[in-house]
């Protein structure tokens, strides 16, 4: 989408916080710079929000904070303060380094080197509108990839965001620096994999970043295991997701932990398939729940690709192994048609024939390993449709009990 620059003015002033923080920064010189002026391009909502800001940095943010609120965070980085606010909202506000252009010469692509103000207009010295317009990530300089080797990464996000394509210079700079990835932490290097995870067509940006290598440096695992499970993702989001029922379709973009969307989470899952997903040569950091998902999910996968048919008790076994990574392993192993009976488990896991306090006064146990044992068998023989009834589910319970030794 492209905007004039009366329209790009609206859509920036029309935000409270941009129309505020540019009157009051109008005598010193304050300019919108990087993502925000990049989706603004592009016309997106963005969270990002960098301001550059020439006159005395301090006074200014104190005198924001004191009309929005919200806390000053500083960095051991001179020129560098943040705004946040409760909701999770952050303002970035900075010194340029030398002069506005110099400032924008030392960005990564140029794409994320645009600046704005209302006084001047869109400041592009690194024609990255048409680099927008044309979806092509192009880094400013080598240098720059050499100054921060998570700029790497980034260029398979951003080409992901833009569904655009890695101009060849900087794909060659890349493919002679990808060694210098590893330096990076793991922290920044897992932010940056998940947000290319959660893009809708993360598959292909995840072959161009094995095939230039960099990828294989990221994860302990073959090219060919790699390969693989990429294009298990691409069958993922070309051809699953199209089909999966509305009700799913609307959780895809919602945040599972770390910024990893249930989408990213099942790319996730498909990428570390094969593989120990814990393993300390993977420059991925991920959190326990993530840990845990993708271990049930794998062990479920596991249960159900073993069955060359499903028998009878199979469903239920699975269902029980992966716990609430079930809809995981259906969605990835594409077995959707099987998503009707895991709804009619969870309701009878959650809502069976008999209560739990039916099931005591019936088997005369009230705890231990042994009701446990009972519930279960109970309700694995309500969803194998051997019970239909509490009269059933009464005599069943009764029979179990009376063959035990």
């Amino acid at each position: 989408m492209k905007f004039t620059d009366k329209q790009l003015k609206h859509r920036i002033l029309k935000d409270r916080y941009n129309s505020i923080i540019f009157e009051k920064g109008r005598a010193m010189g304050v300019y919108l710079v990087g993502g925000y002026i990049r989706d603004a391009l592009m016309g997106c909502r963005s969270s990002d929000r960098d301001y550059i800001v020439v006159g005395d940095l301090k006074t200014f943010v104190n005198e924001i904070r004191d009309i929005f609120g919200g806390t000053i965070i500083e960095f051991k980085r001179e020129g560098f303060i943040r705004l946040g606010f409760r909701e999770g909202l952050t303002f970035d506000f900075s010194k340029p380094q030398g002069s506005l252009t110099e400032d924008l010469s030392k960005r990564d692509f140029t794409i994320n080197a645009i600046a704005w103000s209302p006084q001047t207009g869109i400041i592009d010295t690194h024609n990255g509108a048409a680099d927008i317009t044309r979806k092509i990530i192009r880094c400013i300089s080598k240098d720059n990839l050499i100054a921060d080797p998570l700029r790497i990464l980034r260029a398979y996000r951003f080409a992901a965001q833009l569904n655009g394509l890695i101009d060849n210079l900087t794909r060659n700079y890349i493919k002679s620096l990808q060694n210098n990835i590893i330096t990076v932490s793991l922290e920044r290097i897992t932010l940056e994999i998940f947000y290319l995870l959660n893009s809708d067509k993360a598959a292909r940006y995840l072959k161009m970043a094995l095939y230039d290598g960099v990828l294989p440096l990221i994860l302990s695992k073959q090219f060919k295991q790699l390969e693989d499970n990429i294009r298990g993702i691409f069958k993922l989001e070309n051809r699953i997701l199209k089909v999966l029922p509305s009700n799913i379709k609307v959780i895809l973009n919602r945040v599972f932990s770390q910024n990893l969307t249930y989408k990213g989470l099942l790319s996730l899952e498909i990428l570390l398939t094969n593989d120990n997903a814990h393993t300390q040569d993977n420059k991925i950091m991920m959190s326990s729940s993530i840990k845990k998902r993708i271990s049930m999910t794998h062990e479920g996968s596991a249960l159900l690709m073993k069955q060359k048919r499903l028998l009878r008790e199979a469903p239920f076994n699975i269902y029980m192994t992966s716990q609430e990574s079930a809809l995981d392993v259906l969605i990835t192993k594409n077995r959707l048609d099987l998503i009707r009976d895991l709804r009619r488990f969870q309701e009878i896991w959650k809502n069976g024939i008999l209560s739990s306090e039916e099931i005591i006064r019936v088997s005369g146990i009230e705890k231990g390993p042994e009701l446990g044992e009972i519930i279960l068998e109970t309700k694995k023989a309500q969803f194998e449709k051997r019970v239909r009834s509490k009269k059933q589910a009464i005599e069943f319970i009764k029979d179990r009990i009376l063959q035990k030794p």
